[in-house]
């Protein structure tokens, strides 16, 4: 289990410097089969004037020009918050091997909450999903993120 703590603390770790730039702080690293971590990255949405710019999709463009493969089935992905549908979709097509994530998004996520976008699909296989790693520090980021952004 300590390992599993490494790598989500590096997560927020990146998060902390997404919140740091006025992005909403979400952070994500995707470690290899060997436990390596392979590339890590935060939101960007602000920075960029890109609202595609979330922290999965950018650390899983990494992996994929690092390695030069389409699929990442061999790949663990940790993200500080439940994945939205877009980046659902994107940890479906590139196949990760699982998926960790820390804080729940009720009104945004789609992995636990909303369509469930990675349930068990016989087709595409499935992903394992593990929630809840440093969930109540990835919330007091966000809380706090938004509680001063309300207040200014």
């Amino acid at each position: 289990m300590s390992y599993q703590i490494d790598y989500m603390r590096i997560a927020i770790e990146e998060a902390m410097k997404a919140k740091n730039k006025q992005e909403v702080p979400v952070g994500a690293v995707i470690v290899d089969d060997k436990g390596e971590v392979i590339a890590k990255a935060h939101n960007l949405v602000e920075l960029n004037n890109n609202s595609t710019c979330h922290a999965e999709k950018l650390v899983i463009e990494k992996v994929l020009h690092i390695t030069g493969n389409r699929f990442l089935n061999t790949y663990d992905l940790w993200v500080t918050l439940e994945p939205c549908i877009m980046c659902a979709g994107i940890i479906k097509q590139t196949r990760i091997r699982r998926l960790y994530f820390g804080a729940e998004d009720k009104k945004g996520g789609a992995i636990e909450n909303g369509p469930q976008v990675l349930k068990k699909d016989e087709a595409n296989g499935s992903i394992e999903i593990y929630s809840g790693f440093l969930q109540d520090e990835s919330e007091l980021l966000l809380k706090d993120f938004f509680s001063k952004l309300r207040s200014n």
